[in-house]
């Protein structure tokens, strides 16, 4: 005899039942349906919040990363042309032009010189990633509809400022800083932009200094408070 013949079967809870005196008597249409219901219920309330948290929740927190990226001059976008993708940095290189200066949807508040600025790609509103749309020539958050230019000012949506940027240096090719990002407001760290100076071959940008941008709360953009250059 195996040992598959030997061992006998494992009895299910409802022979148990009846072997002790309990009976078990199935369920009705009618429970059935009340368990069917309640089952369905809990899943779609679980998903419901689910959902809601995932958007309510910032997609980053801060002091989650920081490192120093290198990025050669021949990689840097042309000027007024559209921002330049580092998803490996989370962050946007843009090059401000004369165009840009000139946009009239550029809020008066927000002064702008030709150069470069490193953009932090995570929406100053809730922590989503927001998106390069070009038909629109802007960046647009796809969470909650927050608007900015390319010059990081923002231009709608519930954001209460301007896009963050990161400390950025720029080096000659003995590694020597030729020039660097400079907070321009007050009370805040908002960064100039940086010329690119002959002999100039690479960006340093330190990810784990970024500094806020201006406030900005007007419907078009802009703010009440007094900026300092």
């Amino acid at each position: 005899m195996t040992d598959a013949e030997e061992q006998p079967a494992a009895k299910g809870l409802t022979q148990v039942l009846e072997e002790v005196g309990v009976s078990t008597p199935p369920l009705t249409r009618r429970e059935f349906l009340y368990y069917l219901w309640g089952s369905s219920m809990a899943v779609f309330l679980a998903g419901a919040g689910g959902v809601s948290i995932w958007f309510a929740l910032p997609r980053f927190r801060e002091g989650e990363f920081g490192g120093t990226f290198i990025v050669p001059i021949e990689e840097i976008p042309a000027p007024d042309s559209p921002p330049k993708e580092f998803a490996e940095g989370r962050f946007w290189v843009v090059n401000i032009g004369e165009k840009t200066i000139n946009d009239p949807l550029q809020p008066k508040d927000y002064e702008l010189d030709p150069g470069i600025r490193v953009l932090f790609k995570v929406c100053v509103h809730l922590g989503c990633l927001y998106k390069w749309v070009s038909v629109n020539d802007r960046f647009e958050c796809p969470c909650h509809g927050s608007k900015y230019l390319k010059s990081n000012a923002r231009i709608g949506g519930p954001a209460n400022r301007n896009l963050d940027q990161f400390l950025v240096e720029v080096l000659d090719a003995a590694g020597n800083v030729l020039v660097q990002t400079e907070a321009t407001w007050q009370g805040n760290r908002e960064g100039a932009t940086l010329p690119i100076p002959a002999g100039s071959v690479a960006l340093r940008i330190d990810t784990g200094q970024r500094m806020k941008g201006a406030p900005n709360t007007k419907p078009g953009g802009g703010t009440a408070a007094t900026g300092s250059r």
